[in-house]
């Protein structure tokens, strides 16, 4: 072991090699009685370790911090944000840590790191889960504790005071004079002298440095005393006497020797003398600061009544990622402050206390992870990871980043030259956003459970027609249950026509429109219609959806807004009416209105038929997640033929049926009767009808819901 890490056990406060007493008192002056204490002697390892784990444990702790970021919301209804939060926790989690002889408690709020020396466990805690959306705060970065931290380590800062007076950066001073009784100067040479101060202060935390002092002083008793009549300061029972560690041996100097080597003056001494045996006589107390227990703390039931008000804000459930991400949204008509002055409201209706909107404001973001719905177009990963790439990491992202510009450029192409073509039935379709109701700045609205109503749109590319199936959740759900029937009623209006062909374009929604399923309902249809000869579907590049059914929701959500300045919006009906007068030029929006008796179960469709995509003919796998074309033939009612890109020349071919013998296919109804809504959605609907807020000429409608 060298004399510096030496040095840094003696820092750290852990004794090494110890001289005995008879040894150092034969370097004092005989004049003096040592008194035997070895608890201000020497502090054990483990008392020590603990000490000072615990007051770093509660410097630090506030302290770490890292910011953090959610994924981008990947949907086209939806905004991507960017969130973070700052993670609340209101308990503390106790670590008991165990050394030879002693045991001590720590208690850390947050995330600490605890890196020590020889002698002292290591506390390596990591930081909680996020569970906001504001980013954390890193009060590491906060100028004041950059100050505090070049403060303790005897570096240039800045104080904290009104004239932020800069301090000068800790330098060793001279030693003692050649008159000094114990001849400091010829024991200690510069060198070791530097070694010492940059020790001290590299420590750079002001326990250790506390801890540092107390192992370097021993109390004696002197022989005599004399007393100075009107002294401003309490005579002392005792004196002290320093050393330093120098060849493993600790070696008594002055006290001015000491205090210029170390660059410091009386105050941490005497700071050091109050401090000791503060704690079961022989730890060194740690620091009090901010420890006086008279801070303001919030009423638990102010703070619980927010948490509440928050949590029964009505959540509105992704569409297109609800199964990948733990954010929920709410109605993004509102905003915080908004949501805060219901909360005041509220409060004083019923005259219990509330919180300001500073406090509000910190629960809503750092211990909820709440987005507001705002219904835009989304933004591409792929492409969004290839411009936040740098260097390396750019490079290998560059194929697949190229190879998915082509792919979008060939969909977009692909679907402009199928606008050029005639005697074919082309289309786009797409679920609109939920629609919730009742809709209107009734604040009321805003805190109950509301009915969802749906809009799934096919839109002819070719005849710029949209037809709207609508229907509420009392009746259906949004499934491909559903969806797969509001295709079937359109094929089915189209087959009368002598039309042979049909192509559809879609997202790549695997839950509504790209599984087998409605791969099933497409070879049925070939089946049962004798004017549609194939049915093609063409999936748009994920990322890169947008499409003419969106135009046909702009309008809509534009016409909805228009209607809500005149009035809120109480029924289906009425929504019903806002779609058939969104369009003001050409033909109207075609609305189909839906119930629970129109609904078909695809599922038991595919089922029936067997349908069943593992391996191509050429006995390659199929994955159908990777499939960009599929096609079915009436010619060809067993099979599948498929291209996993738009650059492909021909297409694939996969038997999906293999049954030998016919199997009569029925289509069958999904509901034996209606559905309904949740009974906690039924009350608060009921609730508004009773508080007025909806008018009793729609009682009876919410009723039978």
């Amino acid at each position: 072991m060298n004399s510096r890490s030496k040095l840094l056990l003696q820092l750290a406060g852990v004794s090494n090699n110890t001289p005995d007493n008879k040894n150092v008192i034969s370097k004092q002056n005989t004049s003096e009685k040592p008194i035997q204490e070895s608890s201000k002697m020497n502090v054990s390892s483990g008392s020590s370790s603990s000490s000072s784990s615990s007051d770093s444990s509660s410097d630090s702790s506030s302290s770490s911090s890292s910011e953090d970021f959610d994924d981008i919301f990947g949907d086209k209804n939806y905004v991507p944000f960017k969130e973070n939060n700052i993670l609340h926790s209101t308990s503390e989690d106790e670590l008991n840590i165990e050394n030879n002889d002693n045991r001590a408690s720590v208690s850390i709020e947050n995330s600490t790191n605890e890196v020590s020396l020889s002698g002292i466990n290591t506390l390596v805690l990591t930081s909680p889960l996020k569970k906001g959306r504001k980013r954390q705060r890193n009060e590491d970065k906060w100028k004041r504790n950059i100050n505090k931290k070049l403060r303790n380590k005897g570096q240039l800062y800045e104080s904290h005071c009104a004239s932020k007076k800069m301090r000068k950066e800790r330098q060793m001073k001279s030693p003692c004079k050649e008159t000094c009784k114990l001849k400091c100067s010829s024991k200690f040479n510069d060198e070791n002298r530097k070694e010492l101060f940059s020790g001290f202060w590299e420590l750079g935390d002001i326990e250790r440095q506390r801890q540092f002092i107390s192992n370097s002083m021993q109390t004696i008793q002197p022989k005599y005393r004399y007393i100075r009549q009107g002294g401003t300061r309490s005579p002392r029972n005792n004196n002290n006497a320093f050393y330093f560690t120098l060849k493993e041996q600790k070696v008594r100097v002055c006290k001015l020797f000491f205090k210029n080597t170390l660059d410091i003056n009386d105050r941490p001494i005497r700071t050091v003398l109050e401090k000791q045996n503060k704690i079961v006589n022989t730890l060194l107390e740690g620091d009090r600061r901010g420890k006086h227990g008279k801070h303001v703390k919030l009423d638990d039931s102010i703070r619980d009544g927010i948490i509440k008000h928050i949590s029964s804000i009505p959540k509105i459930e992704s569409h297109y990622a609800r199964a990948d991400t733990s954010k929920h949204f709410i109605d993004g008509s509102r905003s915080i402050s908004d949501i805060h002055r219901d909360y005041v409201a509220d409060c004083k209706e019923k005259n219990v206390p509330f919180g300001n909107y500073v406090l509000f404001y910190r629960i809503f973001t750092q211990e909820f992870n709440i987005s507001f719905f705002q219904p835009k177009k989304d933004l591409c990963d792929t492409c969004v990871a290839y411009d936040n790439a740098i260097g390396e990491e750019k490079n290998k992202l560059k194929n697949n980043y190229e190879e998915h510009l082509v792919e979008k450029d060939l969909s977009r192409s692909e679907k402009q030259l199928d606008k050029e073509k005639s005697n074919l039935i082309l289309a786009v379709y797409d679920l609109q956003a939920v629609m919730p109701l009742p809709k209107g700045d009734v604040s009321t609205f805003y805190y109950r459970s509301k009915l969802n109503v749906l809009n799934f749109t096919i839109y002819d590319m070719q005849k710029n027609i949209a037809d709207c199936f609508v229907w509420d959740e009392s009746n259906g759900h949004r499934g491909v249950n559903e969806l797969g029937t509001c295709i079937w009623k359109y094929l089915e209006m189209k087959s009368d026509k002598n039309e042979g062909d049909v192509i559809f374009y879609s997202d790549n929604c695997p839950g509504q429109n790209k599984n087998k399923f409605i791969l099933a309902l497409y070879i049925y249809a070939v089946r049962q219609f004798k004017n549609i000869k194939t049915i093609t579907h063409k999936y748009l590049i994920k990322g890169h959806t947008q499409n003419e059914g969106d135009s046909v929701h702009s309008l809509i959500e534009r016409q909805c807004k228009k209607q809500l300045k005149s009035g809120p919006i109480y029924t289906p009906e009425a929504f019903v009416s806002i779609i058939r007068t969104a369009k003001k030029t050409g033909e109207p929006y075609r609305v189909h209105e839906l119930c629970y008796e129109d609904f078909y179960d695809i599922k038991s469709l595919c089922t029936q038929i067997g349908v069943n995509i593992t391996v191509n003919t050429e006995n390659e796998a199929v994955k159908f997640t990777n499939i960009k074309i599929m096609k079915v033939e009436k010619k060809s009612p067993s099979s599948i033929f498929y291209k996993t890109s738009y650059s492909q020349a021909e297409f694939k071919e996969a038997i999906v049926i293999r049954r030998k013998k016919t199997v009569a296919v029925e289509l069958k109804k999904e509901f034996s009767a209606k559905p309904g809504i949740s009974e906690k959605k039924k009350e608060d609907l009921l609730y508004l009808v009773k508080k007025n807020c909806i008018p009793n000429f729609y009682k009876p409608y919410y009723e039978q819901l």
